[in-house]
């Protein structure tokens, strides 16, 4: 056809997945840290199973046996090694990156799954900001009944409603009184536990 359409989202997978990247690596939690924390007698106890079956299937079973009795002794000390040039073996942003852009649909996924609160909120608000601001509209119409003045308000309300309900996702992000009386903070940064496990639950399963 003359004429194609492919999400946002999708659309911007690579810068997207490039600044999801630097955000945790480098305000969250470096490659050096997280690899120090792991306790590599543990780590090697669960990767022996899966390369013990690696070296099986790639050398035979005459040099799987020969190395089975040393592979459980060896493994702690390779994976010691490991910890202390990890930023050199592993390439996080490139890993990343490429499972992303191989399935553009994961990060699609990723958003839907964090933000379905946020989304939901974004099309539930239209509802109640478009009809407020519609009423206004209505007024001024009575008032000064001009054709060119619906479109003009109709693109209005379209963009002060989206305006204000993003600002009520993201802002204020820390918690503020009103009056003293009632706490008001951006949904999302409102929800900042949950969407952390959320998120981590899902970087460990599909990334």
């Amino acid at each position: 056809g003359f004429f194609g359409w492919q999400g946002v989202v999708p659309t911007k997978t690579e810068p997207m997945a490039k600044r999801l990247v630097t955000i945790v690596t480098e305000k969250l939690l470096s490659l050096d840290e997280a690899f120090a924390r792991l306790d590599p007698g543990e780590l090697g106890r669960l990767l022996l199973p899966g390369i013990q079956e690696a070296v099986n299937n790639t050398c035979g079973d005459l040099l799987s046996l020969a190395v089975r009795p040393v592979l459980p002794l060896l493994l702690p000390h390779l994976l010691t090694a490991l910890q202390k040039e990890i930023d050199d073996v592993l390439d996080l942003e490139e890993v990343v990156l490429s499972a992303f852009v191989r399935d553009k649909a994961v990060l699609v996924d990723l958003f839907q799954k964090v933000g379905r609160v946020e989304l939901e909120f974004l099309v539930n608000s239209g509802y109640a900001f478009g009809f407020l601001l519609g009423i206004g509209q209505m007024v001024a119409w009575a008032a000064h009944p001009v054709a060119w003045t619906l479109p003009a308000a109709g693109a209005l309300v379209g963009y002060v409603t989206n305006w204000i309900a993003i600002h009520m996702i993201f802002e204020p992000a820390e918690p503020v009184k009103v009056l003293g009386l009632v706490e008001v903070q951006g949904l999302f940064e409102s929800r900042q536990v949950e969407v952390s496990d959320e998120f981590g639950d899902f970087m460990q399963k599909r990334v």
